[in-house]
C-alpha cells in the first residue's frame, strides 16, 4: 500500500542524538523505557548510574557506581546461594566473582565500565546520565523507537522495539537458570526490588505517520533485523553475550547509518530545490539520495578510501538544509503535498538563492550528529582485552577514516540476511541488505570478508550466487 507524503514528512521525526560512549548504553536505554524512567535525583542532583566507576559529584550530577562491592557483594552472594547457586566459596567471594563476570566494554579514557545487559537487571545498571556523565542526555530509547517505527510499512509495528527486547530477555532467562538467578539477585541487592516493568510499552506513535514512506533505507533494515534477532529462534541459537553483542551491533548501525541516511536525504532535497529539478514522485525523490557511506575498493589508496571528510561535510550541509526546510514548512498554510511544497520552494528565487548559500557555507553544523555517526560506527578499541570487533570504521593515521569491518560485524549482517539460524542465503542477499543500509562494496571485497569469517561457500567467480551460511 502506498500513501501520499505531506510536506511535514520530509523532515524525519527523530530527536537529535548525541554520541554514546559505550554500545551497551542503547540496550540500557530500552531497559529504562521498559521499567519507567531512571531515578531522577539524589540529594537534589540528577543521578547517573554506571556499573563500574569512581563516584563523582558535579554541580548538577551525582554519578553512582552500581557494581556490588564489599557488603553489597556479600549480600549478592547470599542471594545467589539462596536461589540455588551451590559452591564452597564464601558469600563475598561468590558475589565478587559474579559481579566481575558481567562487566561490559571499558569506556576509553575514563576506565568506567557498564555491565553487559544480558538481563533486565544488568541493563538497568547504567543509565544515559551515567554513561555520558551529563545531567540532560538525549532520550536514546525514544530515538530507537522512532527509527524502528519509521522502518515499517503503513500502519506501523505490532510491537515496540522495547517490547521485543523485553520478550527476548524473558526468553533468555527461561533458557538460562544461572542468568535468571543473577538477574533476580541483582535486582534485589542493587535496586531493592524498587523497579517493576510497565504494563504498556508504547510504540512511537508520533513516528507512525512516516511509516511506508522510507522503504529501502536503514530504517527498514533495522525494523526487519530487530524483529528477527529478538525472535525465539535467534535467542535460542546465540549464547547470551553473543546475543548482546549482535543486538548492540544492530542498534549501532540503526543509529549511525540511520542518521547518516537522514542527512544524505536533506542534502538531496537541497540539491533538487537549488537546481529546480524536483521529480514527479516521492519514490523518485527518495531514489536520488546518494550512497550515504561510499565503500571504495580495498585496492584504492587510503586517501581515496577516506570517508571522514565526506560524512562530516554531508552532515554539515544536511543540517543547514534541515533547519531551512523546517522553518519554511512552518510558514506553509495547511499540509501541502511534499512534491508540491518542494516545487513551490524551487520556484521561489529568494529561497532558492538562500538555500544555495546555506549549502555552500563552510561553517560547521550538525556536530552532535557527526559524532553520533562516527562513534556509532567506529571501532572503539582496536587491540587489547576490550577490542571492538563489531565496528566498521577505522582510523588510519591522524587524518583518515576508512571502512574496514571487523569479522564479527560481517557475521552479524550476513547471518541476519540469511533470515534464521542454520540457514543459507547468497552474496546477492547480503549485498542487497548492505545497499539498503547505505553501502555498496565491490563484490570481490564482500566475498573476501565472508571468506575471512568462514561463511562463504563456493567459488568467488560465482558472483552473486556464492552461498553464505549463517554463523550460528
Amino acid at each position: 500500500m502506498t500513501r501520499t507524503a505531506g510536506a511535514h514528512n520530509l523532515i524525519l521525526p527523530f530527536n537529535r542524538p548525541e554520541y554514546f560512549s559505550v554500545p551497551e548504553a542503547l540496550l540500557s536505554a530500552l531497559a529504562w523505557r521498559a521499567y519507567g524512567s531512571a531515578p531522577d535525583q539524589e540529594q537534589g542532583k540528577a543521578l547517573g548510574l554506571m556499573y563500574k566507576a569512581q563516584a563523582k559529584e558535579t554541580q548538577y550530577l551525582t554519578l553512582r557506581p552500581t557494581k556490588p562491592e564489599e557488603g553489597a557483594a556479600q549480600a549478592l552472594g547470599a542471594q545467589l546461594r539462596g536461589r540455588g547457586i551451590s559452591t564452597s566459596a564464601s558469600d563475598r567471594l561468590l558475589g565478587d566473582a559474579v559481579s566481575s563476570s558481567v562487566t561490559g566494554i571499558r569506556i576509553e579514557k575514563t576506565g568506567n565500565q557498564p555491565s553487559s545487559p544480558m538481563t533486565p537487571a544488568l541493563a538497568l545498571m547504567q543509565n544515559p546520565r551515567g554513561v555520558l556523565v551529563k545531567q540532560g542526555p538525549p532520550d536514546f530509547g525514544a530515538i530507537i523507537e522512532s527509527l524502528f517505527a519509521v522502518g515499517h510499512p503503513v500502519g506501523g509495528p505490532a510491537m515496540s522495539a522495547t517490547e521485543l527486547w523485553l520478550r527476548a530477555s524473558d526468553q533468555r532467562l527461561e533458557l538460562d537458570p544461572l542468568l535468571k538467578s543473577i538477574d533476580a539477585s541483582m535486582m534485589s541487592t542493587v535496586f531493592q526490588d524498587k523497579y517493576h516493568r510497565l504494563d504498556v510499552f508504547p510504540i512511537a506513535e508520533d513516528s507512525v505517520d512516516w511509516c511506508g514512506l522510507y522503504p529501502g533505507t536503514p530504517y527498514e533494515w533495522f525494523a526487519k533485523s530487530w524483529q528477527a534477532l529478538t525472535s525465539k529462534e535467534w535467542v535460542e541459537a546465540l549464547p547470551a553475550r553473543v546475543w548482546v553483542d549482535w543486538a548492540t551491533t544492530v542498534l549501532r548501525l540503526a543509529m549511525g547509518l540511520g542518521f547518516l541516511w537522514e542527512y544524505s536525504w536533506y542534502e538531496a532535497l537541497g540539491s533538487v530545490i537549488v537546481r529546480d529539478s524536483v521529480p514527479d514522485t516521492f519514490e523518485e525523490l527518495r531514489g536520488m539520495v546518494r550512497s550515504p557511506l561510499p565503500w571504495q575498493s580495498s585496492r584504492s589508496s587510503i586517501s581515496v578510501r577516506d570517508v571522514g571528510a565526506t560524512i562530516k561535510g554531508r552532515i554539515s550541509r544536511g543540517e543547514r538544509v534541515r533547519r531551512s526546510l523546517k522553518e519554511r514548512i512552518k510558514e506553509v498554510e495547511g499540509d501541502k503535498n511534499a512534491i508540491e511544497f518542494l516545487r513551490s520552494s524551487a520556484a521561489n528565487s529568494d529561497f532558492r538563492q538562500f538555500l544555495a548559500a546555506e549549502i555552500t557555507d563552510k561553517k560547521e553544523a550538525g556536530k552532535l550528529v557527526w559524532e553520533t555517526v562516527k562513534y556509532g560506527l567506529q571501532v572503539r578499541e582496536a587491540s587489547g582485552p576490550f577490542t571492538d570487533y563489531y565496528g566498521i570504521l577505522k582510523t588510519r593515521g591522524r587524518r583518515y577514516l576508512v571502512i574496514d569491518p571487523g569479522t564479527e560485524w560481517i557475521a552479524v549482517v550476513a547471518s541476519l540476511a540469511c533470515g534464521a539460524p542454520g540457514t543459507q542465503c547468497n552474496v546477492g542477499d547480503v549485498l542487497r541488505d548492505l545497499t539498503i543500509l547505505g553501502m555498496r562494496p565491490e563484490l570481490g571485497d564482500l566475498v573476501s570478508l565472508l571468506e575471512r569469517a568462514g561463511m562463504a561457500r563456493g567459488s568467488a567467480d560465482a558472483d552473486h550466487a556464492v552461498i553464505v551460511e549463517s554463523a550460528f
